[in-house]
């Protein structure tokens, strides 16, 4: 039997790293230093090297640090050169009475140990999500309340809702939280070019072949969803789009558009999914009545639903944030209810659903003129709040 009431897998470096690790902190006893924590792992990165020997120096110099045994020595695989770097480790934590193991992994792994049933809980995004687990997926799901209802039933990753996790935003001066669209971005054409942008990207990338340039990792996904494409692989997508000489274009995640502005490169249209950080758990772990540590846990750390007033105001406040941060580079910007969702969405399985459904997923006796009218009532919720946001009022 385990020592721990759960096991919870995190990114061991990196803004969702970051982002968890400030608020869990402010819930839970074991790490008073979290300060200290993030500034030695974003120091790692500073302090990575291909010679282990010499990345190594930066761990040995800390080792008085009292977050020294949170850390360790790993392969930084998002970089080409793949150098070692230190991030985290793991640390023993403990939430009122429930005693937790906070392992640290790569992102795309975190999700990977819950279906290994090697962590009952984990940190991960719709993205990671999606390129890990898209073949047990009946159908695309663009948006992550869609994503447990396209699941198939035997597959035990589940989501149980949004971490909420928030980031100062320098642009409108205020906690945003990190919310990212997979949009398709372009370099900038010059003022004088008069041929414009075309309306429908999509329709004329499958028409005309141009290459779209998507990170390795995310591949298999955009050509299930979208076989019609030129899709070519590539470790840096702004650098090959950058590169191209032929009108190509690239998939990228956007989460401010600072990277963009800077790079010269403009936003295209809609994203073609969205994403956040993710709790995502074992459900039949979380269904089992003696697994009383995982049902406390989540009890505690409260995931918030797809259509919840919380989650609307920060979806207002990343949306503004991000037209505010690109202005004119954001091109044929879509209106933030048709980025949202849609009355198709609600026929493809976006609908409320609680811990206490079944699966966690709406069920399909939910009927759908109910559905449509739930969407439209959010819609207009979320539009009187972005009102609001971009006044000033909230």
């Amino acid at each position: 039997m385990s020592i721990y009431d759960a096991v919870m897998a995190v990114p061991r470096s990196g803004r969702t790293f970051e982002n968890f690790i400030q608020k869990f902190s402010r819930q839970a006893t074991g790490l008073t230093h979290s300060d200290e924590l993030i500034k030695a792992v974003k120091a790692g990165k500073k302090h990575k090297h291909q010679d282990y020997q010499i990345a190594r120096q930066y761990l040995d110099s800390i080792q008085d640090s009292p977050v020294a045994s949170h850390l360790g020595m790993f392969i930084d695989r998002k970089r080409e050169e793949r150098p070692y770097r230190v991030g985290f480790l793991g640390a023993d934590v403990k939430l009122d009475d429930i005693r937790i193991r906070l392992e640290g992994d790569e992102p795309h792994n975190c999700s990977s140990l819950v279906g290994l049933g090697e962590a009952d809980i984990a940190v991960a995004g719709l993205d990671e999500l999606l390129a890990v687990t898209h073949n047990s997926l009946n159908s695309s799901a663009t948006k992550w309340g869609m994503y447990n209802y396209n699941l198939k039933k035997e597959h035990k990753v589940r989501i149980a809702g949004s971490a909420m996790l928030t980031r100062y935003n320098d642009v409108v001066q205020r906690d945003v939280q990190d919310m990212v669209g997979f949009f398709l971005i372009a370099k900038q054409k010059p003022k004088d070019d008069s041929s414009g942008y075309p309306k429908d990207y999509l329709a004329h990338l499958e028409h005309h072949k141009n290459k779209v340039f998507v990170k390795g990792r995310y591949a298999e996904k955009v050509h299930k969803s979208y076989p019609k494409l030129n899709i070519e692989p590539v470790h840096d997508v702004e650098d090959a789009v950058n590169d191209s000489e032929t009108g190509d274009v690239g998939l990228e995640i956007v989460q401010t558009g600072s990277t963009l502005r800077r790079k010269n490169l403009v936003l295209l249209g809609a994203p073609l999914f969205l994403s956040e950080s993710l709790y995502v758990v074992d459900y039949y772990k979380y269904n089992k009545k003696h697994d009383e540590g995982l049902i406390q846990l989540l009890d505690k750390l409260e995931p918030v639903g797809y259509f919840e007033e919380q989650r609307l105001f920060q979806f207002a406040c990343w949306y503004h944030a991000l037209q505010e941060n690109l202005g004119d580079n954001w091109i044929n910007k879509p209106n933030i209810v048709d980025i949202f969702c849609s009355q198709q969405d609600a026929v493809r399985g976006l609908r409320p659903y609680s811990l206490k459904t079944r699966y966690w997923t709406p069920s399909d006796s939910y009927k759908r003129d109910d559905a449509f009218r739930f969407v439209d009532e959010s819609l207009a919720q979320l539009d009187e709040i972005y009102q609001q946001v971009i006044n000033g009022r909230l």
